[in-house]
């Protein structure tokens, strides 16, 4: 075959692989797992992704804390379009033409309560990222009312029927909405958004009157419960205001914990929910984990370690995906035994979210999952039995703990990479000291689930011309067709999962200057359809993607 037909056949491939394998990335993390792998990517592969290229780059209106979805194929009436979703710090939501970054609609909170009115020095502010539906009719997004809004996705009529706007917070100048917003579909049938609650991120040192939280909301009929990380036993409520605080002033509502000693003054924090990811799903259990931060665990006096505790705070709790009922504890806990240590020195367990790790071969544990932390540790933990009391409410029941192996916190969500060659399962985490990638194994003799036994990890990326090694923090990494992708203060890298070894690189979004360089709090990357989309911390999103013609290499270079 000539050069032409090569390059004809392959143009003619790529055209008929964009209609085929269009996708979608619907949330954080592409799917109810937050697992970061889109299952579905055939365009980007190792072999082309060094075709990348910067498309464009965009000035938002303001910052996008968190990270875009993307739907394909809309019909607007401006034809059909490939939509970027993007929530604003201010809880504006943004729909843009993900091909030229053009702003097909946006949508603001119309609510004029204090929130919405607040003064510069309180800004009222969310770090959530949106969500779609199920049936890719309507797009979800948390705004800074206290509420979630539901939009059409093609114009952005907002949905103001049955249940709509759903609250989730009544008292958002002090709670907010900082993780991602999550859907899933139970194994009832019935899909579910859930949106956790942490406190505003202008209190000082966890003291203001908040309380964590998470409301599941049912897509279909648009009722909701919700689970309170602290004083759990009032059940089903959402907590008001207490002005002022202490003492409790008004129903209902919650003592903001304190901890004990010589002096009662010094605040812990109530459970707020950080995590990007907030709420992860397991369908094999068809559970939702939620991993929680500073606070008192166990009962107002703060001993802990008994069924019926009020107080969750520094745990993971699992509850049911079909939050049908009031609930007043959690179906299962895993608190560190040094719990008190975390909310006193502002060691947040709940600073990362749940990842769900497929078991290691020969692992006499059949259900798993790792959980990073503030303190820069990655626990795996049993999730038939988080604890190992067979009961909520024990502390200690890891499995094995270690050290994140670039030192330093643990606020990204890592991911889990299963060696097609070999079954090998690896957890890749990164954070603003770099990415490293561990494998989990089974341990001789026990076979159970423990991180290897060398303390080495397979492979580790830090320093000088690593993804991250700077203070500006980094990306959640993601997985798409075997490539690694992932954001930090040196630009944007596609890895090797397999070794750490670099595919492509491009510092536009990175260290050009002191003025430029790119920096992330809770935002991430987003490989779907061939593009790479990222917002950073300067309000600047970032599209890239591969050589439309020549995708698979042929042609000039």
């Amino acid at each position: 075959m000539n050069k032409c037909a090569t390059v004809l056949a392959a143009t003619v491939a790529l055209v008929a692989c964009s209609a085929a394998c269009a996708a979608d990335w619907p949330q954080f993390g592409f799917d109810p797992a937050h697992s970061g792998v889109n299952s579905s990517e055939r365009l980007l592969t190792a072999g082309n992704v060094h075709n990348m290229s910067l498309h464009y780059s965009l000035t938002l209106p303001s910052v996008a804390e968190g990270a875009p979805v993307y739907l394909s194929g809309v019909t607007t009436s401006s034809g059909v379009k490939n939509i970027l979703y993007l929530t604003l710090n201010n809880g504006t939501l943004l729909a843009l033409d993900a091909s030229t970054g053009s702003t097909l609609w946006s949508a603001f909170a119309s609510d004029t309560n204090d929130c919405v009115n607040f003064t510069v020095d309180k800004p009222c502010v969310t770090a959530s990222s949106p969500a779609l539906d199920p049936n890719r009719a309507y797009v979800y997004n948390y705004a800074i009312d206290g509420k979630v809004h539901r939009y059409r996705v093609a114009d952005g009529v907002e949905i103001t029927t049955g249940g709509w706007p759903e609250v989730v917070t009544a008292k958002p100048d002090v709670e907010q909405v900082s993780s991602a917003l999550s859907v899933a579909t139970a194994q009832n049938g019935h899909s579910y958004l859930y949106a956790t609650i942490s406190g505003a991120s202008w209190l000082q040192d966890d003291s203001g009157d908040y309380q964590g939280h998470v409301t599941a909301i049912d897509l279909g009929s648009g009722a909701q419960i919700t689970f309170n990380v602290v004083c759990a036993t009032q059940g089903n409520v959402h907590f008001v205001e207490s002005l002022p605080n202490p003492p409790v002033s008004a129903t209902p509502d919650c003592l903001q914990q304190f901890v004990t000693g010589t002096s009662n003054t010094k605040p812990t924090g109530d459970g707020g929910i950080w995590g990007r990811a907030g709420v992860v799903y397991d369908s094999v259990s068809d559970r939702i984990y939620v991993s929680t931060g500073n606070g008192l665990f166990g009962d107002n006096g703060g001993s802990g370690g008994y069924v019926g505790t009020d107080n969750w705070g520094d745990s993971v709790l699992a509850l049911p995906a079909a939050m049908t009922t009031a609930l007043t504890a959690p179906l299962d806990s895993y608190t560190p035994t040094n719990f008190s240590s975390y909310m006193v020195n502002d060691t947040d367990l709940g600073s990362t979210s749940m990842v769900l790790v497929p078991p290691p071969a020969g692992s006499s544990v059949a259900h798993i999952g790792v959980q990073g932390g503030k303190d820069g540790n990655l626990r795996i933990l049993n999730l038939d039995n988080l604890s190992g009391s067979g009961a909520p409410g024990a502390t200690g029941g890891e499995l094995d703990v270690r050290n994140v192996p670039q030192i330093n916190e643990v606020k990204t969500q890592p991911l889990v990479w299963v060696n097609p060659s070999n079954g090998s399962v690896m957890l890749i985490a990164a954070n603003n000291f770099g990415i490293s990638a561990t494998e989990i194994v089974a341990a001789p003799g026990t076979n159970i689930p423990m991180f290897t036994s060398s303390g080495a990890p397979n492979w580790m990326n830090i320093g000088s011309g690593a993804p991250s090694s700077t203070t500006e923090g980094g990306t959640s990494p993601v997985l798409a067709n075997g490539v690694l992708y992932y954001a930090g203060g040196s630009g944007v890298q596609a890895l090797k999962p397999l070794d750490g070894s670099l595919l492509w690189s491009d510092v536009s979004m990175g260290t050009a200057n002191a003025s430029t360089a790119s920096a992330f709090h809770k935002q991430s990357v987003i490989v779907v359809d061939g593009q790479l989309f990222s917002a950073d911390k300067h309000g600047t999103l970032w599209a890239y993607r591969g050589d439309e013609i020549f995708f698979d290499g042929f042609g000039e270079p």
